[in-house]
């Protein structure tokens, strides 16, 4: 009878040793299957912000590219938002509509303008970018090209300064400096609802432009090289028009004087040759 209780007894103890062995095997298992779902989204939001990254330095050279693209002697009056009524005080409260005459995405983030409703509606990232009868706005392929995300293009005036440290949007003439604010957006699934919104990585890049005219067919127009200490110790940069005859730009090439004929003269060089 001893015997038949303590097999009995024992028999019980393995059973529940099994059930913890289970329990403990479904817990790791779990705790596996999280940490590896974790570590699958943290490498998805990484690749997604890297790219959506890429996208906007994409779109900052697509910009570019397209703002370089004026008629000769234009610039780029036309393409941004017309100046607001100014000066304004540091001090003014933010708009509380956006300006007139927006459709899409123009004048994003508007409540980050500082001004005041009488004097002018806040501004935020400016007018999407429209040139030759294109609208860069939710980009996913530029010229043929296709993106793996999409870009959005806004330009605005600088805001200049003024010594009683009022603020004005910029007025030059002729006007040659724009602010591009882009936007890089990855994965890009279609237009930008809700839903797509709250998915995606965004990156936002904001650089300063200026367009800069060059003379047709002259290559070094600005350019000075290295004046006066060229990458082959010729010392003349390598845009500098090059002269024969003894005051010639190619009088010290070879550290001596210029010779008969035009030819560098000086003792060890060659001279005579």
């Amino acid at each position: 009878m001893r015997n038949e209780r303590r097999e009995t007894s024992e028999a019980g103890f393995a059973l529940i040793l099994a059930i913890l062995s289970l329990m403990l095997l479904t817990f790791l298992g779990l705790t596996l299957a999280t940490t590896t779902s974790t570590e699958l989204q943290i490498a998805t939001n990484f690749r997604w912000s890297q790219q959506a990254l890429a996208n906007a330095q994409a779109g900052i050279e697509a910009a570019k590219l397209v703002l370089s693209e004026v008629p000769a002697g234009a610039d780029w009056s036309g393409v941004v938002p017309a100046t607001r009524p100014g000066p304004w005080a540091p001090t003014n409260t933010v708009a509380t509509s956006r300006p007139a005459g927006w459709t899409g995405r123009d004048y994003e983030r508007w409540q980050c303008m500082d001004r005041t409703v009488a004097a002018g509606e806040g501004l935020g990232y400016g007018r999407v970018l429209t040139m030759g009868g294109t609208r860069y706005e939710n980009i996913s392929t530029f010229r043929g090209q296709a993106i793996n995300g999409a870009f959005s293009l806004w330009v605005r005036r600088e805001i200049v300064v003024a010594a009683d440290g009022r603020f004005s949007d910029d007025a030059s003439t002729p006007f040659t400096r724009v602010v591009l604010t882009v936007e890089g957006v990855a994965p890009y699934v279609g237009g930008p609802t809700a839903f797509t919104r709250a998915n995606q990585a965004t990156r936002i890049l904001e650089v300063p432009l200026t367009l800069v005219s060059v003379a047709q067919g002259n290559a070094c127009a600005q350019m000075r090289g290295q004046e006066g200490a060229g990458p082959s110790g010729e010392n003349f940069d390598s845009c500098s028009t090059l002269t024969a005859g003894a005051g010639g730009s190619l009088t010290t090439v070879f550290g001596g004087a210029a010779g008969a004929g035009g030819r560098v003269g000086g003792a060890g060089s060659l001279a005579g040759q």
